[in-house]
């Protein structure tokens, strides 16, 4: 939504800041054809503050319950600030229908800590549905495609020496739309091709090769401040094959440990604790990797601990007068590594009885808490299990009202981002 508009009203104030406004629409430019709308003002990122009898002009869009932000970060501004804005907006009426790709390309020169800098020279391609266009980024290194037909399209970048890095989950390279008389901007982070790896084998306990699939982490150490500190690289996760091998190529110099099941819950499939190289159970008994910035490749292997016994453990999720929950969900945490059950089978709902049931492995404990859909001030205490005792069946009363935060995993998301 891209439109001038002026304050008539303020509905809502926080510390003599206007946080809820009627605006009247004076020009709609795009996306807006109302005569006039309520925004707010959440003092949340980049935008100007509204003030009765002001002009400004807006950039923003719809949330999804429809209201309107402010703010976010966009070019929103009081109008004596927006002449620029203003003449190109009143001129694209009358441009040709096509449009301006625009961005910057950066290396990082360390791949976790280091400075972003401008590479000159890096090429960079759009790659259309009918054509592809090339271009070379300048001494800032900024590049522009001008006159670029609406489509959408992939961009990418290459410097001798580096790649580009993607921060999709899926690998895929940035792609944009194009529109009419609109421009798009990308921006391209480039790594120096780094020639350290590491790779092993992950064995059972009879010698056997393990199981496929299983998740490694490489955890990167780093001394600031005086202090050894680790840092949990998501981005250098690797799994292993059907032989139980696991490889980390392109690794940059530095300390490392590796890390096997971090944060996983154990399962049938996987029934193992997180467990550090070499068979150490706490990061601080595992050893240090050295990588240099040479092609080296060291080889660690993990030999995996017996498998457990499994059993299958049934409960019951109750009110406090003792009737059955149905469709009551329950979370369960494994201790001491706090890894969370995330699938259907270990993350269970209860039945039209209230009934519930998930495997447990001999050797963990458990933490388990029910939560009611659609009433989620209704939350059960904690209930802490383990196959040490002779329970084989599990009553969790809700009986408690309060805030309660509905989703361990978000909780485990938090004390990660700590």
């Amino acid at each position: 939504m891209v439109f001038l508009g002026t304050v008539t009203e303020a509905l809502a104030t926080t510390d003599r800041r206007v946080t809820r406004a009627r605006m009247r629409i004076d020009h709609a430019f795009k996306g807006v054809s109302e005569k006039s709308l309520v925004l707010f003002d959440d003092g949340m990122c980049d935008g100007p503050n509204l003030e009765v009898g002001e002009q400004y002009l807006m950039y923003t869009r719809r949330l999804g319950n429809g209201d309107v932000p402010s703010r976010g970060c966009t070019r929103s501004r009081h109008v004596k600030y927006a002449k620029d804005d203003l003449a190109y907006l009143g001129g694209l009426s009358e441009a040709v229908p096509v449009g301006t790709v625009l961005g910057k390309v950066v290396i990082r020169t360390d791949d976790y800590y280091g400075d972003d800098r401008p590479v000159s020279g890096a090429m960079v391609e759009l790659t259309g549905p009918t054509r592809t266009h090339t271009t070379v980024t300048d001494v800032e290194g900024r590049f522009q495609f001008a006159n670029v037909e609406p489509a959408t399209y992939t961009v990418t970048a290459d410097h001798p020496g580096t790649r580009m890095l993607s921060f999709a989950f899926d690998g895929a390279v940035p792609s944009t739309a194009v529109e009419a008389r609109g421009c798009a901007v990308v921006d391209m982070v480039m790594r120096k091709t780094w020639r350290g790896a590491v790779e092993g084998r992950v064995i059972r306990s009879n010698g056997a090769p393990g199981p496929s699939g299983m998740d490694l982490k490489l955890i990167r150490m780093e001394n600031r401040d005086g202090k050894e500190r680790s840092n949990v690289l998501f981005s250098r996760g690797g799994r292993t094959n059907d032989q139980g091998e696991y490889s980390f190529d392109e690794v940059a110099p530095g300390r490392y440990k590796i890390v096997m099941n971090l944060y996983r819950f154990p399962s049938p499939q996987a029934p193992y604790p997180t467990l550090y190289w070499p068979s150490a159970r706490t990061e601080s008994d595992a050893l240090l990797i050295e990588v240099v910035d040479s092609h080296t490749e060291q080889r660690f292997d993990f030999r995996l601990p017996p498998e457990p016994e499994s059993t299958i453990v049934n409960g019951i999720v109750l009110t406090a007068d003792g009737s059955p929950v149905p469709e009551a969900q329950v979370f369960i945490e494994a201790l001491p590594d706090n890894s969370i059950a995330g699938n259907d089978e270990n993350r269970p709902r209860t039945d039209a009885a209230g009934h519930f049931s998930f495997t447990a492995l001999t050797g963990f404990e458990y933490r388990l808490r029910a939560t009611i859909d659609g009433n989620r001030r209704l939350h059960s205490p904690d209930v802490n299990f383990s196959l040490k005792t002779e329970l084989r069946f599990i009553t969790i009363l809700v009986d408690r009202p309060g805030r309660f935060d509905n989703d361990p995993v978000e909780r485990m998301q938090k004390r990660l981002a700590k």
